[in-house]
Parts: C-alpha cells; sequence; structure tokens
C-alpha cells in the first residue's frame, strides 16, 4: 500500500484537495464538552478532621477523602481508586496518580513573592489561586485575560468547589479537588 493508497481512506484528505493552503473546515463542536459548571460539597469538611466525601448538588459522590495521621487520601467515589494522596509530615507531600510525581505541597502551591496567591503547575500550564472577597479563585491567563476556572467559599460549616467546564475537559478536576483540601486543611504546607 503506497501513500496514495492511504489517503482514499483518510477522511480528512479531502479538506486540501485543491492543492493550497485552505483551512480545514473547523471541528469545534463536534465533540461532546459539558456544558455546566459543577459545584462539589465538602459537607464535614473540617480542618480537624479531614475525613469526607465530595458531593454535587444532587448527591452524588465524586470523591471520598479519608485521613489518618500521617496521610490524606483522595479516593474514587467507588472508593477503589486513589486519586492522590498527601502526606503530612513537617514539610508535607502531594502526590496526584498520572499527572503529578511525589514532591512537596510547597513546590507544588508555589507561594508568590508577595504572599497574597499561590501558583499551581499542571501539565505545564501555571494557574494562580488568589482571594477575591469571601472566596478564593483558581484562574488562568488567557490572551484575552485572565478566566476563573474554579472557586471555593466555606459558609455554615461546609466547603464549596465551584468549577467551571473548562477544567473538567482538561482532565484536571482530580488536581483542584487535591488543591482543595490542602489550601483549606487548616495546617501548614509550605
Amino acid at each position: 500500500m503506497t501513500l496514495s493508497d492511504t489517503t482514499m481512506f483518510n477522511p480528512f484528505s479531502s479538506w486540501t484537495t485543491d492543492g493550497l493552503l485552505t483551512p480545514p473546515p473547523s471541528v469545534y463542536g463536534a465533540l461532546p464538552y459539558p456544558s455546566h459548571s459543577l459545584s462539589l460539597l465538602f459537607p464535614l469538611f473540617n480542618p480537624s478532621d479531614l475525613n469526607c466525601a465530595a458531593v454535587s448538588a444532587h448527591g452524588q459522590v465524586y470523591y471520598n477523602i479519608v485521613t489518618d495521621a500521617e496521610y490524606t487520601i483522595v479516593k474514587s467515589a467507588s472508593g477503589e481508586n486513589i486519586i492522590a494522596m498527601i502526606e503530612w509530615k513537617p514539610h508535607p507531600l502531594v502526590e496526584i496518580r498520572g499527572i503529578l510525581d511525589k514532591q512537596p505541597v510547597k513546590d507544588w502551591l508555589k507561594l508568590s513573592q508577595e504572599h497574597n496567591s499561590r501558583c499551581m503547575e499542571i501539565r505545564g500550564v501555571k494557574y494562580t489561586w488568589a482571594p477575591r472577597g469571601r472566596a478564593l479563585e483558581l484562574a488562568a491567563k488567557r490572551r484575552s485575560g485572565a478566566i476563573v476556572l474554579a472557586c471555593i467559599t466555606r459558609g455554615d460549616g461546609k466547603l464549596m468547589l465551584d468549577v467551571s467546564p473548562d477544567p473538567i475537559q482538561l482532565g484536571i478536576l482530580d488536581s483542584i479537588v487535591t488543591a482543595t483540601i490542602l489550601l483549606q486543611c487548616g495546617r501548614n504546607i509550605d
């Protein structure tokens, strides 16, 4: 089979048959994309007791957080898969399976020189956690300016994490949940 034989099986080959630099048609919107934000409630989240579930507004469990004296484990809804692990040492360590190798929390959630925000890197992209009013927001820089991807709020002894559709599509929800636990745990993470 030659290269010319394979083009007749390539569904995209007709996009540039004129030999010119004609741009191919857009496939934006051709794939499923979450269109709604996700709100996760950590109903029993208390800095002195990091044992709870992260549940949606409809009561669906997304994560289980289990803590003992040495570790906090973030598990899948079923409890079968470990998503992330925080090791509570004098300088805590964090690992997020398939995303972040074990490293000091202070290196992953770096405190800014001004001490007013934290920078977090996931898969080579930098994000910033910064306070805004009574909330803590996660933002990413875009050409058009910063875009808010997630927001942490507290009230009535509960912790709420609101996440826009983008982090879900980007596959960084696990990292955001882990960062939320670290940022709200009430322990020294540096």
